[in-house]
């Protein structure tokens, strides 16, 4: 069975206004993600790298503009190494943490996100979206085609299958963090 991929996930851009320095009420210090945050390999989230404020409304409707662990992370605009990456966010569900000017978030409703988010990494999937940009150095997708993308959904094996590579990725995720710590503190 195929659906669009805007029946399977809200497709949001984060267009707060936001400014680097200072804020004042109604304003929100967040972190800011950009496809540097992505680890290079898994394509994980943990957070983002520089602060920004941003301004949400007093009753709170832009918070679906904050990124949630979960969410699927998905660079619209870049150049030829950056366009179509893909990011799984797995920060803590509190922090304040926004996406970049080229990034948008694919937030999961009706479909597995582990599984979502190993689709949007294959090799054709990408291709398949790459070849929607338009523009010359600074290519981009549109968000209306993407919402129309067509997506074959996933038999419960190809969840299973997923679930059991993604546990391999996050223990070894892990082990690199815990790697990378002992490094920095020898290198001190």
């Amino acid at each position: 069975m195929q659906m669009t991929l805007g029946e399977i996930v809200d497709v949001i851009r984060c267009q707060l206004p936001r400014q680097r320095t200072g804020g004042g009420k109604g304003w929100l210090l967040c972190q800011e993600v950009a496809q540097a945050n992505f680890e290079a390999i898994s394509g994980l989230v943990e957070g983002g790298s520089e602060n920004v404020w941003i301004e949400l409304d007093p009753d709170g409707k832009q918070r679906k503009y904050l990124i949630q662990s979960g969410d699927v992370l998905f660079s619209f605009r870049g150049t030829g190494g950056t366009l179509g990456q893909v990011g799984l966010y797995i920060g803590q569900k509190d922090d304040n943490v926004v996406c970049g000017q080229s990034l948008c978030i694919l937030r999961p409703k009706n479909v597995d996100v582990i599984w979502f988010y190993h689709f949007m990494r294959k090799k054709e999937i990408r291709d398949k979206i790459l070849s929607m940009a338009s523009g010359d150095r600074l290519m981009t997708i549109n968000l209306s085609n993407l919402r129309d993308f067509l997506v074959e959904m996933p038999t419960d094996r190809d969840i299973l299958e997923v679930y059991e590579k993604h546990t391999r990725i996050l223990e070894m995720h892990e082990q690199m963090n815990i790697l990378r710590k002992e490094l920095i503190e020898l290198m001190q």
